[in-house]
């Protein structure tokens, strides 16, 4: 039970400190702060992206990891060609599924 409380305590306290530069016009984040916020949003979404691209299933496998490579130099490609974000990521999906049909024909991947 104390292991409990002392999560919610610890949550609500990381909510509240997140929090207050939100509700509050007097209190702003450090000058230094400022300056690299607009940097956590790409920072996030590479850590989350790079290992589903190069370990799709948690490990590294060539065969399970080409095609996520593949797709995606595929969509940003497309992306910096259009700049259209929705042609990028439909095409990176169907090369995905090429790819992955393709080594299913030639029997390097089980499916």
């Amino acid at each position: 039970m104390l292991d409990l409380l002392a999560i919610l305590v610890a949550g609500l306290g990381t909510y509240v400190e997140r929090a207050i530069f939100l509700v509050s016009k007097k209190v702003r984040p450090p000058r230094r702060a400022l300056r690299y916020l607009p940097l956590v949003g790409p920072a996030v979404l590479g850590a989350i992206a790079v290992p589903g691209i190069l370990a799709p299933r948690g490990e590294f496998s060539l065969t399970e990891t080409i095609p996520a490579v593949i797709a995606a130099i595929v969509s940003a490609l497309l992306w910096k060609w259009t700049r259209q974000l929705v042609i990028g990521l439909v095409a990176g999906l169907v090369v995905w599924w090429g790819v992955i049909y393709l080594l299913v024909q030639l029997g390097l991947l089980d499916r």
